[in-house]
């Protein structure tokens, strides 16, 4: 199910086809633009994208969007072995300190993490990817590419490259 809310209008679509048929009949309740023909579908997509890897990491493994991308950062910091204040880790990934420290929490509790004394600022702690978590990081990470790659299966790669480029150049 997608929302959509313009001028304190709420507008909600069960699939795409729904969609599509208010945009082919230009329905002025929805949109005033042709753009929305881009920016509407988009917006589903993300939506169905998001929602289907967050069912997937919930049911599969247990853990949440947040608890991967934590796990990914820390990944990405291999040079420090694999570890980063609670402050780099926010900043990186525009978490509220608390909202961090919830999801700092669960991850040391499956022992994805471990909180190390931190040597040169006393009142913290350090996060350090454990092997348990650079495991399920590659397990989980695998299936997201699993599961992309289904839901753009309609797509040849000419046409992935194509969507790639007009994406990028809107970007720019």
């Amino acid at each position: 199910m997608f929302t959509y809310k313009e001028n304190k209008t709420i507008i909600t679509f069960m699939n795409a086809n729904e969609l599509k048929l208010h945009l082919d009949n230009k329905d002025e309740n929805l949109c005033t633009s042709d753009i929305g023909y881009v920016t509407l579908p988009m917006l589903m997509l993300s939506e169905k994208l998001l929602a289907k890897i967050a069912t997937l990491l919930e049911e599969k493994y247990s853990m949440s969007n947040s608890q991967l991308d934590v796990l990914a950062s820390l990944h990405s910091a291999n040079e420090e072995n694999y570890t980063l204040s609670p402050t780099k880790l926010y900043e990186r990934l525009f978490f509220s300190s608390g909202g961090m420290t919830k999801v700092l929490k669960k991850l040391e509790k499956k022992e994805f993490i471990n909180r190390l004394d931190n040597i040169e600022d006393k009142r913290s702690k350090l996060v350090q990817l454990t092997q348990t978590g650079r495991e399920i990081l590659e397990k989980s990470l695998a299936d997201v590419i699993e599961l992309e790659e289904l839901m753009f299966a309609s797509l040849n790669t000419e046409d992935r490259k194509y969507l790639s480029s007009l994406l990028f150049k809107v970007l720019e």
